[in-house]
């Protein structure tokens, strides 16, 4: 009897059968649109309610930036928990920055992108367009379009 043989034959079968599992990912890409109008309407109550100032950004990138989708997570781990991020598509995304102006909303973003860029290094730095409304208090409730058409349409890009 060779030494350990015992041991390799009294041991029970082991089941030798292949099982391919395909795990499904369980957050969507894009956010429900029913989302965004209660984002807006947070909004408009916020800025009526309390007389407090906010900001709404839309962040875009180039069609098929492989980079955005991380971005986009490294900004929602980054904000503060009343802030709030709705994913349009893969390359379009809407911030709400609540209690914060223009200015201050645009420190915290480069502050966050800079983050973002030493912690994802790549051979040349992103480009995502940036472009802010700032809602004051009086501005009275806001409409999807309107919003959308200003951080999307053709103002001025904020970097």
């Amino acid at each position: 009897m060779e030494l350990g043989s015992s041991l390799q034959n009294s041991g029970q079968a082991v089941d030798r059968e292949i099982i391919m599992i395909e795990a499904q990912m369980t957050r969507e890409q894009n956010d429900d649109p029913r989302k965004l109008s209660a984002m807006l309407a947070r909004v408009s109550e916020m800025a009526e309610s309390h007389s407090v100032s906010s900001v709404v950004v839309g962040v875009a990138a180039g069609e098929g930036d492989l980079l955005f989708p991380d971005y986009l997570a490294y900004l929602e781990s980054a904000l503060r928990v009343e802030d709030q991020i709705f994913r349009m598509t893969r390359e379009r995304a809407v911030l709400y920055l609540s209690d914060v102006n223009a200015t201050r909303a645009a420190e915290v973003l480069v502050r966050i992108f800079a983050e973002f860029c030493e912690e994802f290094p790549s051979a040349e730095p992103p480009e995502f367009a940036q472009r802010m409304l700032e809602i004051q208090p009086g501005v009275g409730p806001l409409s999807v379009k309107d919003v959308l058409t200003s951080v999307f349409g053709t103002r001025e890009t904020m970097h």
